[in-house]
């Protein structure tokens, strides 16, 4: 499987970005048909179907970053950089 591992500060707050953080969630459940569930402060979500499946993942929201790691499955590797791209660019939606 492919990793992505991305860290970013958080100046907004653990509350807020956690409800940023389950928003995207929401989006990407609509868009994706990933499923989610917090687990403290660590949203896992999967995609057992669609274009994304097999993908897995967390999202930690912490007081001061906030975490992202992306197992990717052997259909989408190719596609790392490109992911990579999106989950920073939805990180910065998130953070801002």
């Amino acid at each position: 499987m492919a990793q992505i591992d991305i860290r970013r500060a958080n100046s907004l707050g653990k509350a807020t970005a956690r409800e940023r953080t389950e928003a995207l969630a929401r989006r990407l459940e609509t868009k994706f048909g990933i499923r989610w569930q917090w687990k403290g402060d660590d949203l896992s979500f999967n995609a057992p179907q669609g274009p994304a499946k097999g993908t897995t993942g967390t999202i930690s929201v912490e007081d001061a970053g906030v975490r992202v790691q992306v197992a990717l499955p052997l259909l989408l590797r190719a596609f790392k950089g490109r992911v990579e791209d999106r989950v920073n660019e939805e990180l910065d939606k998130l953070l801002a």
